[in-house]
């Protein structure tokens, strides 16, 4: 798939992101043996960034709507615009 222009760069910026927050200088700044509902934070904090991840990803990969945002003349569906008919 290719992408082009934002989507390429929000990709990159994403990945780049992850790579950081899961460095290990950076996991030992949230490694903590304090516990929250019986589970470490660390393990929270990282299970939350791979979640957040994979929803970034998601809004990212999203298609844009390619409807016509002006209105058709009278009899015109927006299949016939696309498609090119008269």
């Amino acid at each position: 798939m290719m992408r082009s222009g934002r989507k390429k760069e929000w990709s990159i910026l994403l990945f780049v992101a992850c790579l950081i927050a899961f460095m290990p200088p950076v996991l030992r700044i949230i490694n903590s043996s304090q516990l929250l509902f019986g589970i470490p934070i660390s393990y929270l904090s990282m299970f939350g960034i791979w979640g957040a991840a994979i929803v970034l990803t998601a809004i990212g990969a999203r298609r844009r709507d390619r409807t016509p945002a002006v209105p058709l003349p009278a009899g015109r569906s927006a299949d016939d615009a696309q498609r090119g008919k008269k």
